[in-house]
């Protein structure tokens, strides 16, 4: 499993930028050739439990994220939002924690993701994790950035 960490300053408050974040059909349309599906699509409706997908592919050719969200705890302007979401598809595996933190000038976001990808050595470890971390944190910024 390969481990990465994305840490971004945003001059949003801390509930906007979680809105913006956990928005699931924002992720549609910032990350290429991705299309995520859900009961809950919505920040504000993701409960422990909720299961979301994110297909990635090209017609018939492609593969599915399965996730599930083991915990969530939403921030507000005074105190911290964190959540935890489990990866359990069978080409994506592994965890992510999310902590959005109120600031003076807004608020600050770590997401921070242990991931492995089926069929990739550990010995690529270093390279997915570098990776990933510049795609997760270019898709970040790009959900921050939407309105």
């Amino acid at each position: 499993m390969a481990d990465f960490e994305v840490h971004l300053d945003s001059p949003l408050p801390a509930p906007e930028a979680w809105r913006r974040i956990l928005d699931l059909r924002a992720h549609t349309a910032v990350i290429p050739l991705t299309t995520v599906t859900g009961e809950a699509m919505g920040a504000s409706e993701l409960i422990e439990g909720s299961r979301f997908v994110a297909r990635t592919g090209v017609g018939p050719v492609g593969f599915d994220d399965v996730m599930v969200v083991q915990s969530v705890v939403q921030p507000t302007a005074h105190s911290a939002g964190s959540a935890r979401i489990r990866k359990e598809g069978k080409v994506v595996r592994g965890r992510i924690d999310l902590l959005v933190t109120p600031t003076a000038a807004g608020s600050t976001v770590r997401w921070t993701q242990r991931i492995g990808v089926r069929g990739v050595p550990a010995l690529l470890d270093p390279l997915v994790a570098k990776v990933a971390g510049a795609a997760y944190g270019s898709t970040l910024r790009k959900l921050l950035a939407r309105g």
